[in-house]
């Protein structure tokens, strides 16, 4: 049976901005088909809180959504990623936001992950991809710029792409920012203008949906130059330049090691011959090994003393004159990785990359863009001519080291993928009932996932807990929220610190007050619920 082809537009508002540690307030999704005329009814889901989790004032004061809201029209967390992955997962959908590649779909791994739902799956089975409208924003302005009003920021003279920015220029409704639905709608209607305005352009795009179509315009090693959008490029002239892939790392298929054309690479093949004379000297380290023992035998008899003396001086004179080949400033040369000009390409995030001809198409383009073609392509052929440029950029990539982590909830990428046996535990527990929960034991292969359902039971469950039990987890709580785990987690100290600065802030209106005093209350009921005496 054929697929139906949809988009499925979405946003969430969160309670803070770190998508390990901190939860969703707001879902809001609208479907609909390949030309943004909806074919079903919008969806709204709110989820609850648990007590192991203080939510940030400062995201409150931007969203209005009190955890009191979510608590009384919200579902409790497993239900509602649940839910998302339902509608997630209908076959031939397209899931995009704005920015919700580095930002909203975090969220959802993350909540998927805690609530033992495959993190990835929904985003490639039955079909599926996902798009981000923000980089085909992006991608509009620096190509096909006509027929759509650009806004820039005042401030820093860039062009602004906030959404809140982009639809007042081009009047499209937006009331409510920062409530999802609404946000949601301005999507739809900025993409419906793009396809109107830029159609060839917009289908061009949609092909980076495709991890093999971005992987073959990323040929390696060191591929011909073509032109890379990104936010990391963003300027006053545009968001894109010239680019070329150098090697795809062996350990972590999805990962490009790219260097940007418009910098100089002389520091990077200055990089490259520091370590290759460190990796010559290192290649005499078995002769050594070999001079040192001859040595040896020579003195116990068994060799006759000048021969292999000979032999020995030989192979450390080889080795000194390596190791003094190594520049002094070898301690100090950077990794090569962090080389200026050296990037990371992501071909499951969506990249959007242009063959070269669509940038040098019209003179005009470059120009405005501010890309120095011809400069990009002498520093393509500087590349071309250093010598062990790929083999070590892969070395160096596959050697990287990843700081672990100790949290569960957070360990989503420093753990390894789950194993099948492990994967359908999974989802025997999604569709187990609370009550079997609380009395089935599972023979996980990966240890992080019977801490991870202890949490699980409980942060959905609490109310089925036994005395005992709810003792526990109210002790869990307490040290949760006294030091959370995270670089932005809110701390008891930091949430009622603000809540009363912005109090006390001459410019808080009424509203503002109105939210932050339900939320102070909302934190003494917790406090009181899980034994702590901090407000």
């Amino acid at each position: 049976m054929a697929q139906t082809p949809s988009f499925l537009f979405y946003d969430l508002e969160t309670f803070g901005l770190d998508p390990r540690y901190d939860r969703v307030a707001q879902f809001a999704a609208i479907r609909t088909d390949m030309q943004c005329n909806l074919i079903d009814e919008p969806v709204v889901l709110y989820c609850r809180l648990s007590d192991d989790y203080l939510p940030d004032p400062l995201a409150i004061l931007v969203t209005h959504i009190t955890p009191d809201e979510v608590q009384e029209k919200g579902l409790n967390e497993r239900t509602f990623f649940k839910e998302i992955e339902k509608h997630f997962s209908v076959p031939g959908t397209c899931v995009l936001g704005y920015n919700n590649l580095r930002f909203d779909d975090e969220f959802i791994r993350f909540g998927f992950f805690r609530n033992f739902i495959n993190p990835y799956a929904r985003e490639y089975a039955n079909g599926n991809s996902r798009f981000d409208i923000l980089d085909l924003v992006r991608s509009t302005h620096d190509f096909r710029p006509q027929g759509i009003n650009w806004p820039i920021n005042p401030s820093s003279g860039y062009p602004s792409f906030k959404l809140t920015s982009l639809t007042e220029a081009n009047n499209i409704p937006h009331q409510d920012a920062h409530d999802a639905l609404s946000d949601v709608k301005a999507t739809i209607s900025l993409t419906r203008l793009i396809q109107e305005k830029q159609p060839k352009l917009f289908n061009y795009f949609l092909q980076m949906r495709s991890k093999q179509y971005v992987r073959s315009l990323l040929p390696t090693p060191l591929g011909s130059p073509l032109a890379l959008t990104s936010r990391e490029f963003i300027s006053a002239d545009g968001s894109t330049r010239i680019i070329t892939p150098i090697t795809a790392l062996t350990n972590q298929p999805n990962t490009v090691i790219a260097f940007d054309l418009s910098v100089d690479p002389g520091e990077l093949i200055e990089n490259i011959a520091t370590h290759d004379s460190l990796f010559r000297a290192m290649s005499h380290r078995d002769e050594i090994q070999r001079a040192i023992q001859e040595i040896r035998q020579a003195q116990g008899g068994t060799l006759r003393p000048e021969e292999a003396l000979k032999t020995a001086r030989e192979a450390l004179s080889h080795a000194l004159e390596a190791i003094d080949s190594i520049p002094d400033k070898l301690v100090q040369s950077p990794a090569l990785l962090h080389s200026k000009g050296v990037l990371r390409i992501s071909v499951n995030k969506t990249p959007f990359l242009s063959p070269l001809s669509l940038l040098t198409s019209d003179r005009q383009i470059p120009r405005r863009l501010n890309i120095d073609v011809e400069q990009s392509l002498r520093h393509y052929e500087m590349l071309k001519e250093c010598e062990n440029l790929t083999l070590h950029l892969l070395r160096a990539g596959n050697n990287q080291s990843f700081t672990s982590i100790d949290d569960v909830d957070q360990s989503l990428y420093s753990g390894p993928f789950l194993s099948d046996k492990d994967q359908e535990r999974s989802q025997l527990i999604g569709e187990m009932s609370p009550e079997e929960l609380l009395t089935r034991d599972f023979p996980f292969d990966d240890a992080r996932l019977h801490e991870l359902l202890w949490r699980y039971i409980r942060r959905n469950h609490s109310d089925l807990l036994d005395a005992k039990e709810s003792q526990k987890w109210h002790e869990f709580c307490a040290q949760r929220i006294m030091n959370p785990v995270g670089r932005h987690a809110i701390d008891t100290s930091f949430f009622t610190r603000k809540i009363d600065e912005h109090l006390a802030a001459p410019e808080a209106d009424e509203e503002d007050k109105k939210v932050l005093i339900s939320l102070r209350e909302y934190g003494m009921r917790l406090f009181k619920r899980i034994g702590l005496n901090e407000m």
